[in-house]
């Protein structure tokens, strides 16, 4: 069911096509988008004009951000559109019109959703692999990434999310601490001095 909708040959409403050279002649009516996917879960696509999406997923691997990019940018087209979508993952690539060949569950999954936005929305889609140096989604994307993150940007989003969480586990755990002393306070320690002993510790 998947191949059919990823041949590599006749153009047609609904169907992803490998596109070949790197910059390819402009083609009326057809956007421009690039679109890359990060370890850390975010996805970005760009469209002509400097119009940017960005998109998160939590626990979301390299693979699955770069495929999250491309649903990104279907998600955005306007329905009936031709687009030539350029990813510098060759393995997205790779997935999208290799034809009947095993592929990981995840990225099975993404593949369908890719399928279902293209056949729902009579896009017509062309897919095409670029070296990491010639896409500019991939400079945009750590821009924003390392925008998000704490210690001027040399932080991985990852390690900043989970240090969060840590930290958010570890406010809660005091203020239950602190809730379940002030219930057993003795009746002259007013409250505020109870909370403010608990907070320094």
């Amino acid at each position: 069911m998947i191949q059919a909708c990823f041949p590599v040959r006749q153009p047609q409403s609904g169907f992803i096509l490998p596109s070949g050279d790197e910059k390819g002649p402009k083609v009326p009516g057809r956007l421009e988008i690039m679109v890359d996917g990060s370890g850390d879960g975010h996805s970005v696509a760009m469209f002509p004009g400097d119009e940017v999406f960005f998109m998160y997923e939590k626990g979301a691997s390299n693979n699955e951000a770069e495929f999250n990019a491309i649903i990104l940018a279907l998600e955005n087209l306007p329905g009936g559109s031709h687009a030539r979508i350029r990813t510098d993952s060759q393995t997205v690539v790779w997935h999208l019109t290799s034809g009947n060949r095993s592929k990981p569950p995840a990225f099975v999954k993404k593949a369908v959703q890719i399928q279902e936005l293209i056949i729902n929305r009579e896009l017509t889609i062309e897919i095409q692999w670029i070296p990491r140096k010639l896409n500019a989604a991939d400079r945009l994307l750590k821009q924003y990434v390392a925008s998000l993150c704490g210690a001027g940007g040399r932080e991985p989003m990852y390690q900043k999310i989970r240090r969060l969480e840590a930290e958010n586990n570890r406010l809660k755990a005091r203020l239950r601490n602190v809730m379940r002393l002030l219930k057993a306070r003795p009746e002259a320690c007013p409250d505020a001095c109870v909370a403010m002993d608990v907070l320094e510790m």
